[in-house]
């Protein structure tokens, strides 16, 4: 019988990490003694490193419940609220807005987004002008520089434990008629970006600790490039849409939402047993690496790669 070793460790993974979390949470875990663990956090990359050599061995089974025993036992401190001082969720209530508005000067744009810590929302407008509405905590006064080619907003680098009276709410709306370049860094981030219309050369998206939605109602992306860490990430088109990239995940988790109708090619790169998606399952035709529908040029066309992480083709549900 062919077990599916990806399968067996995301589920021993969140098993352990929901188990740890609810004894943290009860008191039946010394949070002391935890803290003096959390001292020893590499040990999680070496079993994942053992459980991936011994893919091929009789030990695969064992060391891959082994290394999602104990990534999940970690996975469950942060959620309950550990190591000491380390919160989810951003520090302070943002009372203070910064406030710019512009427009592009030709035909082409660059934008750089660079969050730490709080809300983006990102939309699309007809049109040339760009405007930002960045409402922010404390004296963490967020950045806006931009001429005539380029807009860039971006904020204070906080620290990932015990941050406070830095948090960023940010909207930012980005004309249709301008073929730009976007890069978004989220970072302790929850990212909504609305893209509809949009003509985007480069998508550039970097997620570290938080979650990014991606909607291309009508959009084109030339080169999406997705790289999330400890993230989690959705990306959803419609009939319009044409997207060619690349997504690599770490701990993470990627969604793809697309109609019924819709070509799309993708390719998973570097398959190892953290890594699980749901291809076989989806109805996709399958040659070598490459899971596909329709005999022409995909509309949708990507090279996923991941390190305990999954991707999901169309998820029960939706993406979110």
């Amino acid at each position: 019988m062919h077990v599916n070793r990806g399968l067996v460790f995301w589920g021993v993974a969140l098993i352990t990490a929901g188990a740890v979390a609810l004894a943290l949470q009860a008191g039946w875990i010394d949070g002391a003694v935890l803290r003096d663990l959390w001292r020893f956090w590499p040990i999680a990359l070496i079993l994942i490193g053992l459980a991936i050599i011994a893919a091929r061995t009789p030990f695969a089974l064992v060391a891959t419940v082994v290394a999602a025993i104990v990534l999940g036992g970690f996975a469950g401190s942060l959620f309950a609220g550990f190591p000491n001082g380390f919160e989810v969720g951003c520090g302070g209530t943002p009372g203070s807005t910064a406030t710019e508005s512009g427009s592009f000067s030709g035909d082409s744009g660059d934008v750089a987004l660079d969050l730490n810590c709080g809300e983006l929302r990102v939309t699309t407008a007809s049109g040339a002008d760009w405007d930002v509405d960045a409402r922010y905590a404390g004296d963490a006064t967020p950045d806006i520089i931009s001429d005539g080619g380029s807009l860039r907003v971006s904020a204070e680098e906080v620290s990932v434990f015990g941050f406070t009276d830095a948090r960023q709410e940010w909207d930012v709306v980005l004309p249709t008629d301008v073929d730009l370049n976007l890069a978004v860094s989220g970072n302790a981030a929850e990212s909504d970006l609305a893209l509809d219309d949009g003509s985007l050369g480069q998508l550039n998206v970097d997620a570290n600790a938080g979650s990014v939605a991606i909607e291309l109602p009508g959009a084109s992306v030339d080169d999406l490039s997705v790289d999330a860490n400890a993230g989690s990430i959705s990306l959803t088109a419609d009939g319009d849409t044409t997207v060619t990239g690349s997504v690599s995940m770490n701990a993470g988790s990627f969604d793809l939402c697309v109609p019924e109708g819709t070509d799309v090619a993708i390719t998973i790169s570097e398959e190892n047993i953290t890594f699980s998606h749901n291809l076989d399952e989806s109805g996709l035709s399958r040659d070598g690496d490459t899971w596909s529908s329709g005999s022409g040029d995909a509309a949708i066309t990507l090279d996923v790669s991941g390190n305990a992480a999954s991707f999901t083709f169309n998820p029960d549900g939706g993406c979110s």
